[in-house]
This record gives structure tokens, sequence and C-alpha cells, in this order.
């Protein structure tokens, strides 16, 4: 399991985060505001961090821009009443993921797993264990050879659908923001063009995988904010049944 520091101001949440994810295994450390949470990041060295978008102190995406400095440990925002803007804001700024509250225990834990296994991915790439490969049920994803294969066919794709599929596969369960995919696929000089672009691009690419938008098995769509990729074993949405305390 996972050393977890769970930042918030509220002790009800702080309470419920530290019960329900002690109860898995994970080791939680707490922080309520942030510079306490600052502090702590550097102090225990969490795996993931769960960063409150509004806290008292200092705004949430200015957190995620200073721990963006010195560590890549995954950061999932809990977003209150926060605006789309501003979680697109700290998505871009680094953070790996958001929940909106008031959110499930189950929701989290998913959305915890997913963050852990896409950095255990990228050290193990680091460390050159990593052969290029992405198996994806009937998809293979050879990132090494630029190659896609669907039960076992060659599935050929245009430069730019490779250059899309290729920034989302290896971010497994990372929620992207359109701006951040824009960047990756074409470059940070293309405007609102782009996402217009993307969105037929996407639809493309999800006709030659064999992907539904309506209930995706590979390329889920949050509404407003971007894509993710979803991990090997999980589903493209998770319906939350709230028993965490929302924001006062």
């Amino acid at each position: 399991m996972a050393k977890v520091l769970a930042v918030d101001d509220e002790p009800q949440i702080l309470t419920a985060l530290s019960r329900g994810l002690s109860r898995v295994g994970h080791e939680v450390i707490v922080a309520r505001d942030a510079h306490d949470g600052l502090a702590a990041a550097a102090a225990a060295a969490p795996e993931v961090i769960l960063l409150d978008l509004r806290l008292p102190d200092l705004d949430g995406i200015e957190v995620v821009r200073r721990l963006r400095t010195w560590t890549q440990v995954p950061i999932l925002l809990l977003s209150g009443a926060g605006t789309e803007r501003a979680r697109v804001a700290a998505l871009d700024a680094g953070a790996d993921d958001f929940i909106d509250k008031p959110f499930s225990m189950e929701e989290l834990r998913a959305r915890l797993g997913a963050a852990l296994r896409r950095s255990a991915a990228v050290a193990a790439k680091t460390a050159g264990s990593d052969d290029g490969r992405v198996q994806c049920g009937e998809l293979v994803v050879d990132l090494t050879a630029r190659e896609l294969r669907r039960d076992g066919e060659p599935v050929r794709l245009t430069p730019t659908q490779w250059r899309l599929l290729e920034a989302l596969v290896r971010h497994p369960g990372k929620l992207q923001t359109y701006s951040t995919i824009i960047q990756q696929v074409w470059d940070e000089r293309h405007g609102d063009e782009s996402r217009d672009a993307l969105r037929v691009h996407l639809r493309q690419l999800r006709a030659k995988l064999g992907d539904d938008a309506s209930d995706p098995r590979f390329i889920a769509t949050e509404a407003g904010v971007g894509y993710r990729w979803i991990p090997v074993g999980s589903s493209g949405g998770v319906a939350p049944a709230p028993d965490l305390p929302s924001r006062r």
C-alpha cells in the first residue's frame, strides 16, 4: 500500500480520508493548510498527494506549481466549489487528476490506484524495464515501433492520430487537459481551432480502436476538461455514491 498525504482544511474530510484509506492499508498523513502540506510533502516523502483546491492560506494551483518544482509524485485534486477553469489551471500546472466533492470512498480508491499504477509504470520505464509495448484488451500499442494492432491485425493511423494515441497511452489513468494534449500533438501556437481538430481526430481514433464514446473502454472523456486513457482493469466511469462530507 502507499503513503498518502491529505491536505484539506475540513477536519471531518481529513478524518474520513484517514479512516477510509487506513482501512485498506494506506498510511495517511494529514495537513490542514498549504504551508503544512508543503512541509509534510518534503519531510514525509508521500507516494501520492490528495490536495484540496481551495485552502485558506494559499491557492491550490500555486501549491501544485511549487510541488512540481521538486517532485513528480501524483497529485489528486479534491474539488468542492472550484470552477472548471480553476480545475483546468491546476491540471495544466501539473496535477494528475481531480475528484469532485462529495465523492465516495470507492471512487477515491479507484482514482488513487490509477495514479499509483501510472507512477509505477513511469518508474519502471525510467529503470529500463519497459519494452514499449502496451496491452489493452485486444489492442497492442508498440510505442517503440510506433505500431498499433487490434486482434492481431495492424491498424493504420495517420501521424496525427498516432501522436494523439501516444500522448494518451503514455499516461494511463491521468486526466490530460485539451491544452496539454494539443501541445503534445500540435504545439502551443495553435488556438481554439486545434480543440476542434482534436475532437475530430479523437473521434476518428476511437473508430479505429473500436471504442464507443458512450461506453468507453480505452478513452474516457471528462466533459469540458480533456481525456484520459483508461488503465487496464478499470472502467470508463465511476458512479459516485457519496459517503464523504461535502464542503460546508
